[in-house]
């Protein structure tokens, strides 16, 4: 079943093209253009994900997530914050109010949908459990926790290995922190800078594992963390 969105900004224009961008990749979206009217959205049908714009006429997008995570009907829907007001602080404020993850525009469109289906992965463990993560020929299995290329399957990836690829396959070809990536894998805050040596760890073993150069898939991007790029055939 299609993962419903809705998708509360002011701007017609901009809303239509993220809307469409979503449906193009089997999103139901549903629209509101105003906070007020955004939220009774929310309340009414309980989508599986809200991309929110912060700045907007009359009930904000900080209102709109304060009320919506305050609510029990709603609180544990995911909301992501999409806002061209990327004001110091702001992305730490939505956060604290309870958020679940935070863009600027101007934003590339695969990077939207990788944050959004991220999100529905966290949120949604029971349906990640029988989901296939695709990142050009390589496939990852997560029921199963198998890696497959072009039809050869790897099946001796430890959980947290498979973890960590899986979690990059899904952001492709987007990087990924090693904090977040300790944060979502770990399912804590690193206890310290010298713990995050242990995702340097585990990419090393990833990479002896997989036998087919995985090294040029699985790439060290200089201060942005990993991330998977299928090669050029």
């Amino acid at each position: 079943m299609p993962a419903r969105a809705l998708l509360i900004e002011d701007d017609p224009a901009f809303r239509r093209t993220v809307a469409d961008l979503l449906r193009l990749h089997d999103f139901e979206v549903d629209e509101a253009g105003s906070g007020k009217a955004g939220a009774a959205k929310a309340l009414a049908e309980r989508p599986d994900l809200i991309v929110l714009d912060l700045v907007m006429p009359g009930m904000n997008g900080l209102e709109v997530c304060q009320l919506l995570k305050q609510d029990p009907q709603t609180a544990s829907i995911p909301i992501l914050i999409l806002t061209g007001n990327d004001r110091e602080g702001q992305d730490v404020a939505c956060l604290d109010l309870g958020a679940d993850d935070y863009l600027t525009k101007p934003v590339k469109g695969e990077r939207l949908l990788a944050y959004c289906r991220a999100l529905l992965r966290r949120s949604h463990p029971e349906s990640a459990a029988s989901a296939a993560v695709r990142a050009g020929d390589l496939v990852l299995d997560y029921g199963r926790k198998l890696v497959s290329l072009k039809g050869k399957e790897y099946g001796h990836l430890t959980p947290k290995e498979f973890g960590l690829l899986y979690e990059l396959a899904g952001r492709s070809p987007e990087p990924e922190d090693r904090t977040a990536l300790y944060q979502k894998v770990w399912g804590m805050d690193p206890p310290s800078e010298g713990s995050l040596k242990t995702v340097d760890v585990h990419v090393r073993r990833i990479r002896l594992k997989l036998g087919w150069r995985s090294d040029r898939w699985l790439v060290a991007v200089h201060g942005r963390g990993y991330c998977i790029r299928p090669p050029a055939a």
